[in-house]
């Protein structure tokens, strides 16, 4: 039986600091994207809606922003 043991090797650590930027970007995206979702709910609630919740029209982007309101 064979067994794969991985350190830090000096390779490990090019290829991580190489693909970071891109990783970086990626996340940038995926939390751009979840901003955009979550506006867009909450754009779409009437101003009943969003005061049963203790939010006015134009706390929205702020909310958004300041990742204050979870869907």
């Amino acid at each position: 039986m064979s067994t794969l043991v991985l350190s830090g090797s000096p390779t490990g650590g090019r290829l991580s600091r190489f693909f970071r930027p891109l990783v970086e970007f990626l996340d940038g995206i995926r939390l751009a994207r979840a901003m955009a979702h979550r506006y867009d709910v909450l754009a779409r609630k009437s101003d009943a809606e969003l005061a049963a919740g203790g939010i006015r029209r134009q706390d929205i982007p702020r909310l958004v922003v300041n990742g204050k309101y979870d869907l």
